[in-house]
């Protein structure tokens, strides 16, 4: 006896709904009866005739036409007729051992396709369902047909959103993928009124992963083949922090606060894409103290890489811009020490090392800006003399360890990056710009060549800088225990271990015999994604809302190395 699901078309339907009725993918074979049912293939009479009757006291929740429920009552029926008569059974499975795909094809009035694809989307085939439905829509069926084609293929969606999410590790941009496709089927092929609890618990699961979702995309390798999806994701990132209110007050879904979020954005972006969302920040959004100093660090690490000085002396701006607006009070160090050594080795890194050493105190023992432990440590990774500059050498190592430990790790694109003080200093680009400096700037070329030429004595190459002066610099360095340097140093964590510990069964975990179950618990995660925000917590300073500072020449500044370094 032939079966029910291969769709193939009566001769009296007209010609397009004949090719669209039809079409099935070879790659998809159709499921048994059994799968119809919710059975197992051993089960006998009894145990077909409990697997039916549980199935048809569930018939579908959402909106499904009339002619919709009696096809798939007949397809139930037909399953179940066809696997509790011993003589047709027998003929079921012979013809499904000789071919699969004629055993499991029946003609199907095209009144009753949609109820087959409502019996097909019950029984696990989304894949099924999505092919047939995509070619049922090409040609333009009556509206009532169509809505419900369009239901059995957003609930479809949702059965593959739960797959993505129930994977290890949890696939959360395929999740928002499908789930973003069946939203906008709903909205936009006539079927809102159909399912309107199906459609809020889309669009609320889409709130609270979506953030999730674009830091993955962020995420994936910095090459030609993903710069698309990390395109979405920069878009993703101005779109959620564009849009939650202003002080990192209001929260970001997913439980992130707006600086937590920021701040794990930020782990996975490059220094210029960090550069580029702050320039292109709305004025209506004033920037905050941690907003500006991940900046401020972006800038000198894109200084490095281009061997660009000036984005040292941006950067510069951006220190002293929250130094004049008294922000480090919300630290436990005194507030004339704040963000000194930030702009001693700023001055370092454009030549001026009397400057440093003014920042710094080096000279000047009652200064509040002072820090013995700073000094300290200068004078431990130095070889005293009597040369004007004979702490070169521990200033050379202090701001290579800064590098190393606050600047690099924070940005994509010098994460892991080799790295010497003298490839920069002996740079043509830098050593011209130094000249421009002072009206010829002979000091700071005289301290770049000083600096070069200590080479391979002062400097190493990143990554192996001795724990021994790691150690000592995180002791020195104030904002070093403020921050968790691990988020840095193995930015995917945060991204893959929170969502696979979370419970399965809560977040994608319902029976997929029961649609009304399955719709409202797609991806249920709003609380365990509130966990994420803890991880995100501990980077942060405490909220400071600054007066907008962007000004219209660092916009154009910043676009220009956005546009050199997408040039290369």
């Amino acid at each position: 006896m032939a079966a029910v699901l291969g769709l193939k078309p009566p001769d009296r339907l007209p010609q397009p709904e004949r090719k669209a009725a039809g079409r099935r993918s070879p790659l998809l074979p159709p499921p048994s009866l059994e799968e119809v049912l919710g059975a197992e293939p051993h089960f006998l009479s009894d145990g077909v005739r409990r697997a039916f009757e549980a199935r048809a006291a569930k018939p579908p929740q959402y909106g499904y036409s009339t002619d919709t429920l009696v096809g798939r009552r007949q397809i139930l029926q037909l399953a179940h007729d066809t696997l509790t008569n011993q003589s047709s059974r027998t003929e079921y499975d012979r013809a499904l051992s000789e071919d699969r795909d004629a055993a499991l094809t029946l003609d199907v009035a095209w009144d009753k396709v949609p109820g087959v694809l409502c019996a097909l989307q019950e029984a696990g085939e989304a894949q099924a369902v999505l092919a047939i439905g995509e070619h049922l829509l090409e040609d333009r069926p009556p509206k009532r047909f169509k809505q419900d084609v369009v239901l059995a293929m957003a609930l479809a969606y949702v059965d593959i959103s739960r797959d993505a999410m129930a994977a290890s590790p949890p696939d959360v941009i395929r999740c928002c993928e499908v789930l973003e496709r069946a939203l906008k089927l709903l909205q936009e092929d006539g079927a809102i009124n159909l399912a309107p609890g199906l459609l809020s618990q889309i669009d609320e699961t889409l709130e609270e992963i979506t953030p999730r979702c674009v830091l993955e995309l962020l995420a994936l390798p910095l090459d030609e083949k993903h710069q698309i999806e990390r395109q979405e994701g920069l878009r993703g990132v101005r779109n959620i922090l564009w849009s939650v209110g202003r002080g990192g007050i209001a929260t970001v879904g997913g439980g992130f606060s707006r600086e937590a979020y920021m701040n794990e954005a930020f782990l996975q972006m490059t220094s210029a894409e960090q550069m580029d969302f702050f320039s292109k920040t709305p004025n209506s959004i004033p920037p905050e103290w941690f907003e500006i100093y991940s900046v401020a660090l972006a800038n000198v690490a894109q200084a490095i890489v281009s061997k660009r000085p000036e984005l040292i002396m941006m950067a510069d701006d951006l220190f002293e811009q929250l130094q004049k607006f008294n922000i480090g009070s919300q630290y436990a160090y005194d507030n004339e020490m704040d963000l000194a050594l930030e702009r001693a080795l700023c001055s370092l890194l454009v030549g001026d090392i009397s400057n440093c050493r003014i920042w710094l105190a080096i000279d000047n023992e009652s200064s509040a800006h002072r820090d013995p432990k700073i000094v300290e440590f200068i004078v431990n990774n130095s070889t005293i003399d009597q040369q004007e500059n004979d702490l070169l050498p521990g200033l050379c190592k202090l701001l290579e360890t800064w590098l190393v430990s606050e600047v690099f790790p924070r940005s994509r694109d010098t994460r892991g990056m080799q790295f010497t003080l003298g490839d920069y200093y002996d740079d043509p680009k830098v050593l011209s710009y130094l000249e421009m400096m002072e009206g010829g700037g002979a000091s700071h070329l005289a301290a770049a060549a000083a600096i070069a030429k200590l080479g391979a004595q002062a400097t190493a190459a990143l990554g192996t800088v001795k724990s021994s002066a790691v150690q000592a610099f995180n002791k020195i360095f104030p904002l070093i225990e403020q921050l968790d340097r691990s988020a840095m140093e193995n930015p995917n964590d945060g991204l893959e271990e929170p969502v696979s510990k979370f419970d399965q069964k809560n977040i994608m975990g319902f029976d997929i015999h029961d649609s009304k179950n399955a719709a409202l618990k797609i991806v249920c995660a709003s609380a365990l994604f509130a966990l994420l925000t803890v991880i995100g917590l501990k980077y942060l300073p405490r909220n400071k809302v600054l007066p907008a500072i962007r000004s219209e020449h660092e916009s154009m500044t910043v676009a220009n190395v956005v546009d050199s370094v997408d040039g290369k």
